[in-house]
């Protein structure tokens, strides 16, 4: 039987994530380089996906987050192929964000779990280190809020037990990481 996220276990996640990652505004760092817009909310980079219970949650909140509009056919092939517990979002933009209303895609990124082997959270890793477009990506935990830290380690740790699929596809991310990581002769960062 599959198992998903309860309201409960999301509106706490929302608590737990509304710490401070940095204590500076990330954002107004790497929007001067990107005409302006934070790189993780520029929609040519970055397509938010919520939990199903999450989004439908938020709607009763209010009109923040809507269903992303398909424009192209590679927005059908993403929306076909998403797991049936997902649904791409769009919300009101960086000018109009609420930030309690924020996802929960928004309160961890850059960060995603590094798993091992049986599903076991190790720490978090940069989805993509390399990614300059982040002014966050690569930088050591000493910019990062360790209770924020500590509270994503919480909510990754739940939403894995949660769902055994996301538990799968991190832990075949996190195999993949390894390999490149040992082919590149070059280590990941994780914040365990």
């Amino acid at each position: 039987m599959k198992t998903r996220l309860t309201e409960d276990q999301i509106r706490r996640f929302y608590r737990l994530l509304s710490v401070r990652m940095t204590d500076f505004d990330c954002g107004a760092l790497c929007a001067p380089r990107n005409g302006g817009v934070p790189y993780c909310c520029d929609s040519r980079h970055v397509t938010p996906i919520l939990f199903r219970r999450e989004f439908a949650w938020q709607r009763r909140l209010g009109p923040f987050w809507k269903k992303m509009p398909i424009e192209s056919p590679a927005d059908r092939r993403m929306v076909e192929e998403i797991c049936d517990y997902n649904i791409f979002a769009v919300c009101p933009g960086p000018a109009r964000c609420r930030r309690s209303r924020r996802a929960l895609v928004c309160r961890t990124y850059p960060f995603e779990p590094h798993v091992d082997n049986n599903g076991r959270v190790l720490g978090l890793v940069y989805q993509d280190e390399r990614n300059t477009g982040c002014a966050l990506s690569g930088k050591p935990r000493s910019r990062y809020n360790p209770v924020y830290l500590r509270n994503a380690l919480i909510v990754w740790r739940e939403i894995l037990a949660a769902i055994p699929e996301e538990r799968e596809l991190y832990t075949a991310e996190s195999r993949r990481r390894e390999r490149r990581a040992r082919r590149e002769k070059k280590p990941f960062r994780l914040f365990a």
